[in-house]
């Protein structure tokens, strides 16, 4: 793979991006209503340990998002 793009998983789905695209962008990818449901707050999006993570935080290559009800 190229230096510039990195690969990262969403909910499962590999999604290929840009070095340097955020966690909105890598949701974008996989399914915009993934996107749309997180900015308007109700999808809580969370990396592979189970932490929230913001749609602009950054992503490294081979990072794991996941997607699911907010927290209440």
């Amino acid at each position: 793979m190229s230096e510039d793009k990195m690969t990262v998983t969403v909910n499962g789905k590999q999604v290929l991006l840009h070095r340097g695209m955020k966690v909105k962008h890598a949701l974008i990818a996989c399914d915009q209503s993934l996107y749309d449901a997180a900015e308007a707050g109700d999808l809580a999006v969370r990396d592979a340990d189970g932490f929230n993570v913001g749609i602009e935080g950054s992503l490294r290559d081979g990072a794991k998002i996941f997607t699911g009800k907010p927290e209440e």
